[in-house]
């Protein structure tokens, strides 16, 4: 499905979102990665540690700490419907930080039960955040998009990859419970973010 909505439309939608993240978790702030120090010392470390196969932290990625979402400094580039996607996604991690508070993301996200290959405790963090990706991207751009295998490659990709250093090695599991997710979304589809 194409968007038939106008960019203003899809401006309107993102702009509403990040109000209502706003309004929900408190004092949330949204910051470019080139102007925090904290993230370019993380770039440096994500280098090291995955012998320079993750070296688009910077650039290609959100990363959220606590309420401070931090983003890539050409992020108002990007599609409205994009960024929208990003802040779904990055709104389950807020709520993690709420849920788990600050000691116990860390040792969940970066040490349980390993850091690396079968860090589970980082895959179900992040799986919570992916299902909600899957179910956004179903809401502002249709049952096709969800379904489009290039989504899940890139689900997959992340999971099994340097992207995330590696966290899951069993990218079955991961195809697998995107097909549970789509499977139930086709048997109760989200409310259309368009009609409300």
């Amino acid at each position: 499905m194409t968007n038939p909505q106008s960019h203003a439309e899809q401006e309107a939608l993102y702009r509403r979102y990040v109000d209502e993240l706003a309004r929900e978790s408190g004092k949330l702030v949204v910051i470019l990665k080139g102007d925090s120090g904290l993230c370019r010392l993380i770039d440096k470390a994500l280098r090291v540690l995955t012998f320079g196969k993750q070296s688009r932290f910077m650039t290609g990625f959100t990363t959220t700490l606590g309420r401070r979402i931090y983003v890539p400094d050409d992020w108002e580039r990007y599609a409205p419907l994009d960024r929208y996607l990003i802040l779904r996604h990055e709104a389950v991690h807020v709520r993690q930080f709420s849920r788990f508070t600050w000691p116990g993301m860390v040792l969940i996200y970066l040490l349980l039960p390993i850091p690396m290959g079968l860090a589970a405790g980082r895959a179900l963090i992040e799986w919570e955040a992916y299902k909600e990706t899957l179910v956004a991207t179903w809401q502002v751009k249709g049952r096709m998009a969800a379904h489009d295998p290039a989504l899940a490659k890139h689900i997959v990709d992340r999971f099994t990859g340097a992207d995330y250093a590696w966290m899951w090695v069993f990218g079955g599991h991961v195809r697998r419970a995107i097909a549970k997710t789509l499977a139930a979304l086709d048997e109760r589809p989200p409310p259309d973010i368009w009609s409300a």
